[in-house]
């Protein structure tokens, strides 16, 4: 396997290492969004475990000893040292949680280089781990607020789909069967407007936006990603299964979404 990319971030991007006032893209957190991507397309614990590696137990009797990654992520860019800027991580309101953080502004750049190692694994194994690469790049992004705009990659160069139909036909080749849809125009068409109406949901029901109050945390079924198609940036809305979206709408209404604008592609 000798996967690359060059990569974009379309969205401010909120991911720290040691330093919470020096933004950083760290390898962990990108092999653990395409680890996660696996799983949801159908990755079985033995085979995560094959590829990403895992503790003792993790993956059952198939592989019970620990395991290394066999999958080796390296990132390069000459702009990830740029100064970083304070941005706010919730653009629709004010204060709070909502405070300016450190973050990369929108529009760096990097490469990703991912590669396997030690003796060769099965070739359709490595065929679903560039799958999971691919549809993180299409649908995934990387830390805070991922899951309502924060982060948002994008291919940079011609791999990128130019039009919502190429995007779900693109998807569906890869194996995602993700229900997405696209945002009505009159959201916004920059990215401080596009990212008010990703931010701007409700608490509750947990089963669709999360909830992350308290031990019992929940990740939003529902997420929001700004993608870049050849008539400009639009926003997207998609969950693990239509009835996720169609709860969503209900309870977006009158919300800068405008969820009786969303169209399935």
């Amino acid at each position: 396997m000798n996967w690359h990319r060059r990569i974009e971030v379309l969205t401010p991007l909120f991911n720290r290492g040691a330093y919470q006032d020096s933004p950083e893209i760290r390898v962990p957190s990108v092999r653990g969004m395409v680890r996660w991507w696996f799983r949801w397309l159908g990755g079985k614990p033995h085979e995560e475990k094959q590829l990403f590696g895992g503790m003792k137990g993790f993956g059952g009797p198939a592989c019970p000893d620990v395991m290394a990654s066999r999958l080796v992520f390296r990132i390069r860019s000459d702009q990830l040292a740029y100064p970083s800027a304070k941005l706010p991580t919730l653009p629709h309101k004010s204060g709070g949680r909502a405070s300016p953080q450190a973050a990369f502004r929108p529009g760096i750049q990097f490469d990703l280089h991912v590669q396997d190692r030690f003796e060769p694994l099965p070739a359709e194994l490595l065929a679903r781990a560039e799958s999971a690469l691919e549809v993180w790049l299409l649908l995934g992004a990387l830390g805070l607020r991922a899951n309502r705009s924060g982060g948002n990659v994008w291919p940079a160069d011609d791999t990128a789909p130019k039009t919502p139909a190429a995007l779900r036909s693109r998807l569906d080749q890869l194996g995602c069967r993700w229900p997405v849809m696209l945002v009505g125009e009159r959201v916004g068409s920059n990215i401080e407007e596009l990212r008010a109406a990703a931010t701007d949901t409700v608490n509750g029901p947990d089963w669709v936006f999360g909830c992350a109050r308290g031990r019992n945390r929940v990740a939003s079924a529902l997420k929001f990603k700004v993608v870049r198609f050849e008539m400009g940036l639009r926003l997207l809305a998609f969950a693990p299964d239509h009835r996720v979206l169609e709860e969503a709408r209900k309870c977006l209404h009158g919300h800068r979404s405008n969820p009786e604008t969303w169209n399935l592609i």
